[in-house]
């Protein structure tokens, strides 16, 4: 914790800012101390300056002796001299006690700029940890990109196979499930003129689905034609439509269609055994199934009478038909 603290950046500004103020008082103190000891120095000069030059000259019999006579000092001078040995002395301590602050600074300078390094050096090895965890975080998410697009890509094809499955069972369950109506030999009336009665074709409508049939309607026309039918035949059917209503599940209607005309009565046998000429009756059927898709049913068929005068019919290939 402690060393923690001291590694907070307002700690290196205040070592720096002490370190600062203790050069610079330094520098100041040696500045001082040079100046005393250089006004020493020139009174020093200027007392040697002072001393009298007397020169007298000897002869070779009597060579000149000089006598040296130290100059008696003055009170100031002497007073002057011991102030300069004090702080010569003085000057000599500060100077030594400089050198100590100065080797104390550049110690600890030293351990600072060490721990400095010390610190740089951690985050030079953590910010090399945190770039090869960097590294490996993004080849991990490289994977997990790669994955999850693998994934997407399954996900698509499952989604896929799901719809198309959901198709094949809706199209399956209306298989299964919708209205189909067709059409069944049903009854006949032949010509009686006397009853004012026509020929007339009277076949089935049957729903063999398992829903109902809405909007049922139909057209149908009946006419006696040549046995058997011409190719070219078309199968026209009357504009108008019969009904609009519901066919139930396993229910049925009757449909009927009269002839236009009389026929000559002695034509009205041959009709009924098919001699030469039947009684034809087609249509068309539409509806809608429980799913609203419209729907179509072609119907056509050749009648004619048995003896007991039962009706039997046979269905023509060419026009029965249903989606």
């Amino acid at each position: 914790m402690l060393i923690g603290r001291f590694t907070h950046p307002k700690w290196y500004v205040l070592t720096v800012v002490v370190l600062t103020f203790l050069g610079v008082k330094v520098s100041l103190s040696l500045s001082q101390n040079r100046g005393v000891i250089g006004q020493a120095k020139q009174r020093q000069s200027a007392s040697t300056r002072q001393q009298p030059n007397s020169s007298q000259q000897g002869t070779d019999n009597t060579p000149l002796v000089v006598k040296v006579v130290p100059t008696p000092k003055t009170q100031e001078q002497a007073t002057q001299e011991a102030n300069d040995r004090n702080e010569k002395s003085a000057n000599d301590r500060h100077l030594v006690d400089a050198t100590l602050v100065l080797a104390a600074i550049g110690i600890l300078q030293l351990l600072v700029f060490g721990y400095q390094a010390i610190q740089l050096r951690r985050t030079v090895v953590a910010a090399a940890g945190q770039s090869a965890a960097m590294e490996r975080s993004i080849n991990e998410a490289n994977r997990l990109a790669s994955a999850m697009e693998k994934a997407a890509k399954d996900i698509g094809i499952s989604a896929s196979a799901a719809v198309d499955s959901v198709e094949a069972l809706r199209e399956r369950t209306a298989q299964q499930m919708r209205a189909y109506v067709s059409v069944i030999v049903g009854t006949a009336i032949y010509q009686e003129r006397d009853k004012d009665l026509k020929f007339e074709g009277r076949p089935f409508m049957v729903n063999t689905g398992h829903t109902p049939a809405h909007g049922v309607s139909y057209r149908a026309k009946a006419a006696v034609l040549p046995v058997p039918l011409p190719d070219n035949f078309g199968f026209p059917l009357p504009v108008d439509a019969v009904g609009s209503y519901v066919l139930g599940a396993s229910h049925n209607a009757i449909m009927n269609s009269v002839v236009d005309d009389f026929f000559p009565d002695n034509q009205v046998e041959k009709i009924k055994k098919m001699d030469g000429n039947a009684l034809f009756v087609w249509g068309l059927i539409t509806y809608k199934d429980i799913f609203d898709i419209r729907r179509e049913t072609k119907f056509c068929q050749q009648l004619y009478w048995l003896p007991d005068g039962k009706v039997f019919g046979i269905y023509v290939p060419r026009h029965n038909d249903a989606t």
